[in-house]
């Protein structure tokens, strides 16, 4: 019996996801404030972890299952935004450019394809398009008669299926990472119910005029809850969306986000829309190819920039956006010229980066960055190592700074806990919840406090979050 005692230890030692859980303190050795609100929400002690350190000195400290590794859901957020800043710095940029070997002749005609090559820019916004379709025309070009060529090869990525992790595949968060990703490849419906008139007035944004929009929609007396399956809207048809359900009134106004478009169709509809609008005509169609670089005649046409890593960290963690974590995460690869981005190398590159700083490979790994994941896996241990790390860094000022301020900004606006006091990112994916960031405390100590909870209990356990924010806010 020994034996096989030994045998199975081994083989736990061995999986690449073990650990060796350390002495944990009994459950009841939880600030009471704490362990009332775990009661209330049913969270089983076995499911949370709880990590509260004071970023410099000594102070109140508080560990319990720290060194578990459990899914982070979109605090996984908080290791893409460390490591980018570490490995990329605070002011890398990423450029959208077109080319082409055909020359405008003097009637403003250019017979050739034009060639957009994208480079993984993860904030290339509808407006930068257009400005960049500007610059287009500003080269004298009025008329196009060539292909618009995609060159997506700045990264290697498996084909991604938007409907695989929650069946909500018209959700722009649910988009996987695209070189040359414009808008997030998203449209949006703006809602705008009228009492009197007992409809909802919808507005296209960009108002593109390849798509048919209903003009209204019904009213409800229904309490707005999940108002998006509400009105039960249907993208199969990307061009003419129908809703065959009614908007809550209760609701007020509201923004719907959505895509539904392929990454060429969305392409090949906002290029034909925009450059009309800059004066322009053009007849071709969109194509995916690579850019020819031995071609000398090649010459570069026009070119947009991104905002800055640091600008684009502060959009991504207010609002926690997945895609553009996805496409940052892909760029902290360390690739020979030439090859394209990948998971693997950036996974690799991460491990380095956490290695450096004394997390141990079981208590960290990283999927695609973003958080969007089952398989990713972080411990609060590793979790407050990266802050604490973070706090003492030279991009210390531009990571706060983009984290959620309790009761103010991004996803912790409606959590009025510790108001004013708390940079928390904050993760939430079925069976799991999360929170990392900083409290500042009564007594003038800022802390790094690190909580996740996993299992059926974490949809309702955001009440323990907070009585950890407070606990810590009341020192």
């Amino acid at each position: 019996m020994n034996r096989i005692l030994v045998l199975l230890a081994l083989l736990v030692l061995s999986s690449p996801f073990s650990f060796i859980n350390e002495v944990q303190a009994a459950s009841d050795a939880l600030p009471s404030v704490i362990q009332k609100a775990m009661k209330k929400a049913h969270v089983a002690p076995s499911d949370i972890s709880i990590v509260v350190e004071p970023v410099e000195g000594k102070g109140t400290t508080l560990r319990y299952n720290g060194s578990i590794p459990r899914t982070p859901a979109s605090v996984e957020k908080i290791v893409t935004s460390a490591a980018a800043l570490d490995i990329l710095g605070p002011s890398k940029m990423w450029m959208t450019s077109i080319y082409s070997d055909a020359k405008v002749d003097e009637k403003g005609v250019l017979k050739g394809n034009l060639y957009l090559v994208g480079r993984g820019d993860p904030s290339f916004n509808v407006e930068k398009f257009w400005m960049l379709l500007d610059n287009l025309r500003a080269r004298g070009i009025k008329k196009i008669i060539g292909d618009l060529v995609v060159d997506r090869s700045f990264y290697s990525v498996p084909k991604h299926d938007p409907f695989a992790f929650d069946g909500d595949g018209n959700r722009p968060y649910n988009l996987g990472p695209d070189a040359l990703l414009v808008n997030f490849r998203s449209l949006v419906i703006q809602i705008r119910p009228n009492k009197e008139k007992g409809v909802a007035y919808l507005y296209e944004f960009p108002e593109l005029k390849t798509i048919k929009l209903p003009k209204t929609i019904p009213l409800s007396k229904q309490p707005c809850l999940s108002w998006r399956k509400q009105i039960k809207p249907d993208f199969s048809n990307p061009d003419a969306p129908i809703f065959r359900g009614a908007f809550p009134l209760r609701c007020g106004n509201r923004d719907l986000l959505y895509t539904a478009y392929s990454a060429n169709d969305y392409l090949r509809t906002l290029f034909s829309d925009m450059w009309t609008q800059v004066g322009g005509t053009w007849r071709g169609k969109v194509v995916e190819g690579k850019f020819p670089k031995d071609n000398k005649d090649m010459e570069i046409l026009a070119s947009a920039y991104s905002d800055p890593l640091a600008r684009i960290l502060y959009n991504m963690n207010k609002w926690s956006n997945n895609l553009t974590a996805r496409q940052l995460f892909l760029n902290l690869g360390e690739t020979e010229k030439d090859e394209p981005k990948n998971l693997e190398a950036s996974r690799k590159s991460l491990e380095k980066w956490a290695s450096s700083l004394g997390i141990k490979p079981q208590e960290l790994f990283v999927e695609n960055g973003s958080g969007l994941s089952r398989e990713s896996k972080l411990s609060a241990n590793a979790a407050a190592t990266i802050l604490k790390s973070v706090w003492k860094s030279p991009h210390m000022s531009e990571f706060i700074s983009s984290l959620p301020i309790s009761g103010v900004d991004g996803t912790m606006k409606k959590r009025h806990v510790a108001q004013g006091f708390a940079h928390i990112k904050t993760g939430y994916i079925s069976k799991a919840r999360s929170i990392a960031g900083y409290v500042l405390a009564k007594d003038g100590k800022r802390y790094v406090v690190v909580a996740f909870i996993n299992g059926p209990s974490a949809i309702g356990s955001m009440p323990v979050l907070d009585s950890v924010i407070d606990w810590v806010y009341s020192q």
